[in-house]
């Protein structure tokens, strides 16, 4: 019978990050970008983080949001903003992503985005927003569970990240949980100048966003 091995990976761990960089791309053949990518946690399915982070996420950039209405429907400086992180074993980026207008906004916009960032930190979400959004992550991640292929793509990805498909279940719990306190925590811990990357595309020499 096949046993499992004792081999155990050694899997190197990234230096911290001590201040924030920088990194532009010119080319005018593309609409101006701006992307602010924060150093965030690995996935877990024990930690609050996470699911704050998510939560968060879809409070201060989804298309529901003050952001949003602001930026794209009433200035129109961007054409979409978006921000959220991708699952990984490993620590990875969350990534807050603006497709401009002008490239004469791109300090704008960022600045906006801190502003708000700054001022989840200083005050909280509303407590009927958090509820709310929470319900609705919760409910439209059940309602996209309605055949054989949603089903088992969910599964393999968080058997991909744990070995166990009760991750699922696990997960889904700790949103339940999250609380103001939780998303004020998550944005003082990730959302630093010491963890973040600005990363933008204009027809200029140089990115020109502090």
């Amino acid at each position: 019978n096949w046993q499992r091995g004792s081999y155990q990976v050694d899997v190197p761990v990234e230096p911290p990050q001590t201040g924030t960089r920088y990194v532009h791309l010119q080319n005018g053949g593309v609409p101006p970008y701006l992307g602010l990518n924060y150093k965030g946690p690995e996935f877990s399915d024990q930690k609050i983080d996470m699911p704050a982070l998510d939560v968060l996420a879809t409070i201060l950039f989804s298309q529901t949001s003050d952001l949003f209405n602001k930026l794209v429907i009433q200035e129109q400086k961007a054409r979409f903003i978006g921000g959220g992180a991708f699952d990984s074993r490993d620590p990875n980026l969350f990534t807050i992503q603006a497709s401009l207008i002008k490239k004469e906004d791109l300090q704008y916009v960022k600045d906006e985005i801190v502003k708000e960032i700054e001022k989840v930190k200083n005050e909280g979400v509303d407590e009927t927003v958090l509820a709310n959004t929470k319900s609705n992550l919760k409910y439209s991640f059940a309602m996209n569970m309605d055949n054989p292929d949603a089903i088992a793509n969910s599964l393999s990805h968080y058997i991909e990240l744990t070995g166990d498909p009760e991750s699922i279940n696990r997960l889904h719990a700790l949103y339940d949980q999250v609380t103001v306190d939780d998303i004020i925590m998550v944005a003082k811990k990730y959302f630093v100048p010491e963890g973040l990357t600005i990363a933008t595309i204009s027809p200029d020499a140089e990115g020109g966003v502090k």
